[in-house]
């Protein structure tokens, strides 16, 4: 009798292992069709969105060795969709007051695992603690919560952020700052001021330029 059990309890598990490998190779089937002009000039299409949310519940429920196979279905191609998933989900969080898509965001980040440069992930992550801040949500449990589940690389990217100082983790820091309020609100970029450089840069310059051209004489 309970080898009985055991065998029917493998089949479910094995069932709904098929079931969940066959939405997350769906969705990243239909990820791979983005292409990036047509993502930016318009509205993210619905079934990119659901895509994005399928491969979220997807990597919540997997085990480690599910989500590092998850992350390296990613592809630079198409990675984009993720970061600005999360900047989304910051806004989102603020307008409807659901600090769910928080965390929702921080795990997209996750799948995408710093896959193109990991500095441009920075301010995604910024907009995530400013609205956890607004949402009186401890962005500290929420970054560590998904650092426990997070593969290797994006984990030392949350930890290293958290370390960072109070002033750095700022959307200003990033050149960013809060635009509209309610279903309106959202994170807009602000060009820094160009920088005019001084007289002793400007000599030193002029100086570094004849001294290369000495050199190559």
């Amino acid at each position: 009798m309970e080898r009985r059990e055991s065998a029917d309890n493998w089949r479910c598990w094995a069932m709904e292992d098929n079931r969940l490998t066959d939405v997350v190779d769906r969705a990243f089937e239909l990820l791979r069709s983005v292409r990036w002009e047509d993502y930016f000039l318009r509205v993210p299409p619905a079934e990119t969105v659901e895509a994005i949310d399928r491969l979220i519940d997807a990597y919540i429920s997997s085990d480690p060795a599910g989500r590092e196979e998850m992350a390296q279905q990613v592809d630079r191609s198409f990675a984009f969709v993720f970061p600005d998933y999360a900047q989304r989900a910051a806004e989102g969080a603020v307008r409807r007051n659901d600090p769910e898509l928080l965390k929702r965001g921080l795990i997209a980040l996750a799948i995408e695992n710093t896959k193109t440069d990991w500095r441009d992930t920075l301010p995604d992550l910024a907009f995530i603690y400013h609205s956890a801040g607004k949402l009186n949500v401890s962005a500290l449990d929420l970054f560590r919560n998904t650092a426990t589940i997070a593969c290797p690389p994006f984990q030392r990217l949350l930890e290293g952020f958290l370390s960072r100082r109070e002033e750095m983790r700022s959307i200003e820091y990033f050149h960013y700052k809060e635009a509209g309020a309610g279903h309106t609100f959202r994170y807009l970029y602000v060009k820094p001021p160009s920088h005019i450089p001084s007289r002793l840069e400007r000599k030193t310059r002029m100086f570094l330029r004849r001294l290369r051209q000495f050199l190559l004489q």
